[in-house]
């Protein structure tokens, strides 16, 4: 997806956000992350720009809603899926100490220390501003110097400058030492039993995978000996449960595919979503799902066209075989 400025977002100050070996360039609306610039959608970033804005603080998932999405209606999982799209391009699942910290049923908070540089407009000067936020949400702005001191600069100023940023970084390691030595306070991303995922898409329970998605859980992760998904597992309550509630079926496979769900991965028969869906013995092609998959399927930017189709593997009777 490609990187986007956000919506009703006005960028007044060049500032740079330096946090868990990560950078993030609030003027160029850009993310690097071990020194690699990560693409991420727009919705994620303006998350990332609220938590930092307030980092060590809890922020409420009301107060991103109205930050995020001003007078907007949307579902209540679209926050966790963004905040679950911004972990992933932080790599958060895999530090011991997770950058974002999630209070259940709370919010969100930044749980590392911080940077915070504002940067001057001409690219050559230094920067005007440098500011230190700890995981607690104290600040320590360093000391900026006058505009007589700035335009004549002594040897002392220099040294001073100097000794404060080297002061500064110690203060950081101190920081991530002390923070290592007294253990992670956040709950580790935990992980779930197929059975676990089993109940929750067979009943669609819908809060429990926005949880499952919001702790990182990986809902292409194979679920029984044929491979398949959350997706494919969902679309089974089609044939088990014919009086399901189609539009919660619907909202729930939109959650897990705005979640990461791939709709175009085979499973050991060759099987897709979509051809999953669209068969008779499911759920048929004017399901809503089956509906909502094909149109995934033929737009976008990428369509994925035949790959969102079975591709079967036969044996010299004409029979279908596992793709082992």
């Amino acid at each position: 997806m490609a990187e986007g400025r956000p919506s009703g977002v006005a960028i007044r100050i060049r500032r740079r956000w330096s946090f868990g070996e990560c950078i993030f360039d609030e003027a160029d609306w850009s993310l690097i992350v071990e020194g690699k610039r990560t693409p991420v959608e727009s919705k994620p970033l303006e998350i990332l720009r609220e938590l930092l804005l307030n980092a060590g603080h809890l922020v409420r998932k009301e107060q991103l809603m109205d930050k995020i999405w001003p007078d907007v209606e949307v579902v209540e999982a679209s926050l966790p899926t963004a905040v679950g799209k911004l972990r992933r391009a932080l790599n958060d699942d895999r530090k011991a100490r997770p950058i974002i910290e999630t209070v259940q049923r709370l919010g969100y908070r930044l749980a590392v220390p911080v940077v915070a540089e504002e940067l001057a407009d001409d690219p050559r000067a230094p920067t005007s501003a440098l500011q230190l936020i700890s995981p607690a949400g104290e600040n320590a702005p360093a000391a900026e110097p006058s505009a007589a001191v700035r335009q004549k600069p002594s040897t002392v100023t220099k040294l001073l400058t100097l000794f404060g940023a080297l002061a500064i970084v110690s203060l950081i390691i101190a920081w991530g030492i002390s923070l290592s030595q007294q253990g992670s306070t956040t709950t580790a991303v935990r992980t779930f039993t197929p059975r676990e995922v089993h109940v929750a898409l067979r009943t669609a329970d819908l809060g429990k995978i926005e949880t499952m998605l919001a702790a990182g859980w990986d809902p292409n992760a194979p679920l029984d000996t044929d491979r398949n998904g959350a997706l494919n597992i969902l679309l089974e309550n089609c044939e088990w449960d014919p009086g399901h509630d189609q539009r919660k079926m619907l909202v729930l496979a939109r959650i897990l595919v705005d979640g990461g769900a791939r709709y175009t991965d085979r499973n050991a028969w060759g099987d897709t979503p979509y051809s999953i869906a669209s068969a008779a013995r499911y759920c048929g092609p004017d399901h809503p799902v089956t509906r909502m998959i094909r149109r995934i399927c033929d737009g976008g930017l990428t369509p994925a066209g035949d790959k969102c189709l079975a591709d079967y593997r036969r044996d010299s009777t004409g029979a279908v075989v596992r793709r082992d």
